[in-house]
């Protein structure tokens, strides 16, 4: 990946249980971060210690979620996100479904 540049790191709780961990770095383009960006947004099921939900960026998929989480890793969706702020968005509204649901 050579150097990549920070741009965005946070974390933060949504609810008691549920962890949100964010960052995004600026890398040199590639063929497999063809954009320039590397994305990674996980929603952690604090209870279980578990990723439930993943937002990340590469090829060939662009940025896409991993939907089937703890059980299926391999399952992605691609989003229709132009950058990780519109991604970013698409997996805060996938989270808050998720955690609604486990109430």
């Amino acid at each position: 990946m050579g150097d990549a540049k920070l741009v965005w790191d946070q974390s933060f709780q949504l609810t008691e249980n549920f962890r949100v961990e964010v960052k995004v770095y600026e890398v040199e383009p590639t063929e497999k971060y063809q954009e320039g960006i590397k994305a990674r947004f996980v929603l952690i099921d604090m209870e279980r210690n578990l990723a439930r939900l993943l937002v990340d960026n590469h090829a060939p998929y662009g940025f896409h979620i991993h939907t089937g989480l703890p059980e299926d890793k391999t399952t992605r969706v691609t989003l229709n996100a132009k950058d990780f702020y519109e991604a970013f968005e698409e997996f805060i509204n996938e989270a808050e479904r998720i955690v609604k649901n486990e109430k």
